[in-house]
């Protein structure tokens, strides 16, 4: 979801963020492609500034919309993305760009929460504290 081959360098440090995923539950065996019912998956975790400028831009202007600052805007995110069986992504390979069609839901999620920190500041002030 990083619109890598985009000239946005200055751009790109707004929306930076610290991010990591650890997964949960049994690996799905070797040669099965269909769901087992077995409960697995990702749990995501990004640390910010903004959660507006970087989180939701992020999954808003990128995941679900998809124009990376050129291409048609009913483009999602191939994995992440909202789709729903009727999304497409198109790969840029040269001389002649590759279009998937149809894609479905690769991701389901199960809930989310935002959690706020202190920043420094408020850090430094609390360990000052005479308690």
């Amino acid at each position: 979801m990083n619109p890598r081959d985009s000239d946005i360098s200055g751009f790109m440090r707004f929306h930076r963020m610290i991010r990591r995923g650890t997964s949960y539950g049994p690996l799905l065996p070797p040669g099965v492609i269909e769901d087992d019912g077995a409960e697995r998956g990702l749990a995501f975790v990004f640390i910010g500034a903004s959660l507006q400028r970087q989180f939701e831009f992020v999954q808003q202007e990128w995941i679900n919309k998809g124009q990376f600052f050129h291409g048609p805007a009913d483009i999602k995110d191939p994995i992440a993305g909202a789709n729903n069986g009727s999304g497409s992504f198109t790969i840029p390979q040269q001389p002649i760009r590759r279009r998937l069609q149809g894609l479905p839901a690769f991701v389901v999620t199960r809930g989310g929460e935002y959690f706020f920190a202190p920043g420094l500041r408020a850090l430094r002030w609390l360990a000052e504290l005479d308690t």
